[in-house]
């Protein structure tokens, strides 16, 4: 009986007998196999990255932008009141600053009483023009009724001073034939030389009818002095209203509101300073009104089109992904608005890539973004 014991004592070709063709192509295919699957995964891993290498444009150079109004002060004095401060929401009307008011009340209370004064002179005008009126109406009535009664004395004194020429006339010829007496010659006489002499008081007191007349005509311009009177005292009153409501414009400016919700972004100024037209009092901004202000290199650039849609990401919130399209492009790019120039006179020339901006709206989905955050866009350019 023969003890089973291990083969310490085979040979290496003995050895060699265990590597036989079926185990090494058995090894061979398992390392295939692992290759594969490493390659494989590889692909998987890296076809998000592929795809998004080809069909999007990753932007760092971004940030959250909004329209930030700074509000100056349009009137010379002290802060009276400053109720906000940094991150304060205030509503369209709230009242982010006042003004000392002390002078500006008093001089529009003056000017408001320089204009009852005016109104009053006016008044007075008036009244008197129209006291004017009635009376030369009267008297020009009166004038007219003298100057018909004397033509009515004149025609009867016409007709006298014809029934006594006439009259005048059959006397003297019958005194020349001897048939009338020289009493009676003399009687028609006289009774002629009356009717001459009322004729001509009548048409005397035509004249003077008609003198009455053109003196009421003459007064009338009195008339145009007043309308002259009016006139300047109207213009005088345009000017008191422009200066009332350059006062008005001057007393209003000194309270300082909100044209618009927003946040207080920052306050230059403390209760009691003394600020001067142009003086910047408050900065604040609209929440709901953001968007994205974007640098992106201009070699991608002639991929982007209006309206590409674009994926956001914002640091701030780490994880939360939000929507937006490009709404506008550039026509320029950065270096051309800058401040200062880079002028190179030395001649060494080094090619850097020109970034151009884009702005890229943003769907805030109920996230309060401020203004400056940064954030990291990825535009679709797969179409």
């Amino acid at each position: 009986m023969k003890a089973n014991s291990p083969n310490i004592g085979n040979t290496p070709s003995e050895r060699a007998e265990d590597f036989s063709p079926p185990r090494r192509s058995r090894v061979k295919w398992l390392k295939l196999l692992i290759i594969g699957v490493l390659v494989g995964g590889t692909i998987w891993l890296s076809a998000p990255w592929l795809r998004a290498r080809f069909t999007q444009i990753h932007i760092d150079d971004a940030r959250i932008a909004a329209n930030i109004v700074t509000v100056s002060s349009e009137v010379a004095g002290r802060v009276t009141a400053l109720p906000v401060v940094v991150g304060d929401s205030v509503n369209a009307g709230d009242m982010l600053a006042t003004i000392d008011r002390e002078s500006s009340e008093p001089q529009l209370s003056a000017v408001l009483s320089k204009l009852d004064a005016t109104d009053a002179q006016l008044a007075e005008i008036r009244t008197r023009k129209m006291m004017l009126e009635k009376q030369l109406a009267a008297r020009r009535e009166a004038a007219a009724a003298s100057i018909a009664a004397a033509n009515a004395n004149h025609e009867a004194a016409l007709a006298a001073f014809r029934n006594a020429q006439s009259r005048h006339d059959r006397v003297t010829k019958l005194a020349g034939q001897n048939v009338s007496s020289q009493q009676n010659l003399e009687d028609a006489r006289a009774t002629l030389d009356a009717a001459v002499q009322q004729e001509r008081a009548a048409a005397a007191a035509i004249e003077s009818a008609r003198a009455d007349l053109a003196i009421v005509e003459a007064d009338a311009a009195q008339m145009d002095v007043l309308d002259s009177q009016v006139a300047s005292v109207l213009a005088g009153r345009t000017g008191t209203e422009a200066e009332r409501s350059l006062k008005e414009i001057d007393l209003a400016n000194r309270t300082i509101s909100a044209a618009f919700p927003g946040i207080v972004d920052a306050t230059f100024v403390d209760v009691g300073e003394y600020v001067t037209p142009g003086t910047r009092l408050v900065m604040y901004h609209a929440p709901d009104e953001v968007w994205i202000d974007a640098n992106v290199k201009e070699t991608s650039f002639g991929s982007i089109q209006m309206g590409s849609k674009a994926r956001i990401t914002v640091d701030a919130f780490p994880g939360r992904e939000f929507a937006g399209e490009v709404t506008a492009m550039g026509g320029a790019a950065t270096s051309q608005l800058a401040l200062l120039p880079s002028p190179n006179p030395s001649g060494n020339f080094t090619k850097v890539t020109q970034r151009l901006p884009l702005r890229i709206s943003i769907n805030p989905d109920g996230v309060q973004l401020r203004p400056g955050m940064m954030v990291e866009v990825y535009v679709d350019v797969a179409d």
